[in-house]
């Protein structure tokens, strides 16, 4: 049985011409099996390759399904999801990302947690076994990080999130790059809002190059963390992934 309630699936990308189509075709048929009602987002941020006329191609074939947002230049990874986010339409909201992390499969297990008066939704990496070894060490020393920094007792900041989207609608983001989800996490715990935490596997790329290892992005992921933290909600945003 479908579930009634609709989702909003968001998908940042950059130049994953390799793997785009196989993607949204993947997503669109997990959704089309799992509910009633639903849309797949897809920010292309900026991309050189040909991941835009690939989405172009993919529009025409899923009109009432595919959402393609498109960023003129480069914005960042973070920037892209939020985005997206907020251009959700249905009353849920979920994020994923190209190469195909977490199974969507799960949101059969994971929605009947809104039953419990949740508000939003952290899916948790069991382990980062799928990651190579320095994404490993990039990902850890940032997650403790975060949980230093802000005091904040959370399984994982930068994996999957599911929100209701009403909570999303007043919520400013000033980050722009991979702090943005912790960066929500740690502003709607602050608001009062109800989180569950769901664990379940990280699968690895099987196409394509990861973009978020690159050390100008981990440093500019850093510069965000550490605005939020010592300037606070009132930090400008820096432009650029």
């Amino acid at each position: 049985m479908k579930i009634n309630s609709g989702i909003s699936l968001v998908m940042p990308v950059f130049n994953e011409a390799e793997i785009i189509e196989e993607t949204v075709r993947v997503y669109l048929d997990d959704l089309e099996e799992k509910f009633s009602s639903y849309e797949l987002i897809v920010v292309d941020d900026g991309s050189t390759d040909a991941t835009a006329k690939i989405l172009e191609k993919l529009k025409s074939f899923y009109p009432d399904r595919l959402r393609v947002i498109t960023n003129q230049r480069n914005t960042g990874s973070g920037a892209s999801l939020y985005k997206g986010l907020l251009a959700a339409r249905f009353a849920f909201v979920a994020s994923n990302f190209a190469d195909r992390p977490f199974d969507l499969k799960e949101l059969k297990n994971i929605m009947p947690i809104f039953d419990q008066e949740i508000d939003f939704v952290v899916v948790c990496r069991k382990d980062r076994s799928a990651n190579t070894f320095y994404r490993k060490m990039t990902s850890l020393v940032n997650y403790y990080l975060i949980r230093i920094l802000f005091q904040i007792n959370v399984g994982d900041f930068q994996f999957v999130q599911i929100y209701r989207r009403k909570i999303l609608e007043d919520l400013d983001v000033k980050s722009q790059r991979t702090f943005v989800p912790a960066e929500i996490i740690i502003k709607l715990l602050r608001r009062g809002y109800k989180m569950a935490e769901y664990r379940t596997d990280f699968h690895s790329r099987s196409k394509g190059r990861a973009k978020c290892g690159h050390p100008r992005v981990i440093f500019r992921a850093l510069f965000d963390m550490l605005r939020f933290r010592f300037v606070g909600e009132q930090g400008i945003s820096v432009k650029g992934r």
